[in-house]
Formats: C-alpha cells, sequence, structure tokens
C-alpha cells in the first residue's frame, strides 16, 4: 500500500512538472515570437523613415542639379546699365540610389549637401566696379522655388526665382511661377533650369531693381 502510494506522488510530480515545462516552454516561445514582432515594426518604422527622408532629399539633389551653372544678365538703375552674373555649385557630388540607405548615410547628405553660391554686380563702364557675394552651405527654398541671398557677408539683397523664360511677368506672377516650376523640377520632370527672374536691393537703398538671368554654362 505504501508503495503504490509512494507511485501515486512521483507520478503526480512527474506530471506536474512536465505540465509546468511545457507552459514554460510556451512562454518563452510566445515572447521570442513578441520579441520578433517587436523587432520587425521597428525595423519597418527606420525603413518607412529612411525611405522619406530619402525622397525629401532627393527634391533637393533634382533642384541642386537643374539650377548648377553659371547665369548672366543685366538690370538698370538711373539710367546705368549693370551686369549681373549668378554662379551655383552643390557643395558635394550629387548622386541618386536605388537601394534603401541607413539613416545615418541619409543624414550624411542632409547635413552635408547644399548650395555654394556667387552673385556679382558691376558697371562694365568702370573699373575695379564689382561688388561681389559669396555663401556656402545656403539651402534653397525648393518649395518656392526660391534662393534668397541675405547674409551679413553680402553688402546687397538678392532673391532669385526659377523662370522657364525671359518674359516680363508681375511680382505675383514671378513667385507663383517659380513655385510651379519647382514643382516639375523636385521630382525630375525638368532637369534643367535656364533662367531666372530676381530682385536686386542695394546695402544704401530699399528700391529694389528687377533683372533675369540666363544660362551661360
Amino acid at each position: 500500500m505504501k508503495k503504490l502510494k509512494t507511485i501515486l506522488i512521483l507520478t503526480t510530480v512527474i506530471l506536474l512538472s512536465s505540465c509546468s515545462k511545457g507552459g514554460d516552454d510556451r512562454l518563452a516561445e510566445q515572447e521570442n515570437i513578441r520579441a520578433k514582432e517587436q523587432l520587425q515594426a521597428q525595423n519597418d518604422n527606420q525603413r518607412e523613415w529612411a525611405e522619406k527622408m530619402e525622397s525629401d532629399l532627393n527634391k533637393r539633389k533634382y533642384f541642386l542639379k537643374a539650377i548648377q551653372g553659371k547665369f548672366e544678365g543685366e538690370f538698370e538703375i538711373e539710367k546705368t546699365i549693370f551686369s549681373i552674373n549668378a554662379k551655383f555649385i552643390p557643395s558635394i557630388p550629387i548622386e541618386f540610389h536605388s537601394r534603401t540607405r541607413t539613416l545615418a548615410e541619409i543624414n550624411y547628405e542632409i547635413q552635408n549637401l547644399n548650395l555654394n553660391l556667387n552673385v556679382k554686380i558691376e558697371n562694365p563702364r568702370v573699373a575695379n566696379s564689382a561688388v561681389n557675394c559669396t555663401i556656402e552651405g545656403y539651402k534653397p527654398n525648393v518649395k518656392k522655388g526660391a534662393i534668397n541671398v541675405i547674409s551679413e557677408s553680402c553688402k546687397n539683397i538678392f532673391n532669385i526665382y526659377l523662370a522657364d523664360s525671359l518674359n516680363e511677368l508681375t511680382i505675383s506672377e514671378i513667385l507663383q511661377s517659380a513655385e510651379n516650376i519647382s514643382k516639375d523640377v523636385v521630382i525630375g520632370n525638368l532637369d534643367t533650369i535656364d533662367f531666372f527672374n530676381g530682385t536686386f536691393e542695394s546695402s544704401v537703398s530699399s528700391k529694389q531693381y528687377e533683372f533675369q538671368l540666363k544660362r551661360s554654362l
């Protein structure tokens, strides 16, 4: 009788131990599945964020690629004709990538891909009259299609807008046209800008003078 009781007790212990072990295994499996799902969700979120950042960065790339080069034009102040020349250069080479890149790679370009520019005005009839304005690391307004040159390092203020011709427009038409053109530029539908409209404001006067630029290189 005692042997039978002992056998029953041992059997019960073994069964309970087996149930407990099975429960622990199932719990561990569930935790493992949950951890994998969380990791996958985190990876998916990072990939979606990276794709969005890359898309926004590509807009800047298309914009800078389209405007890089040299441009020239002229404007008049009190019956005197001044020449104006502008040079736009990306700060680092522009590359487009088909693969999904890491956040670190994308962040590097976001921080370092900017516009270096030089705007020079001069009276061609007067020697040594040139006034240069040079800015490095500038971020243009790609949504508005605008390059607003306002800096302590420049004596003058320049507002330069994307254009598709040298037709004369009102200021409101210039702004609207620049924004519309930029919509095509930032998605790669328009790969080269050949014209700009702009306004110039001297450091000694608040009067604005309009000018136009045409690609020379």
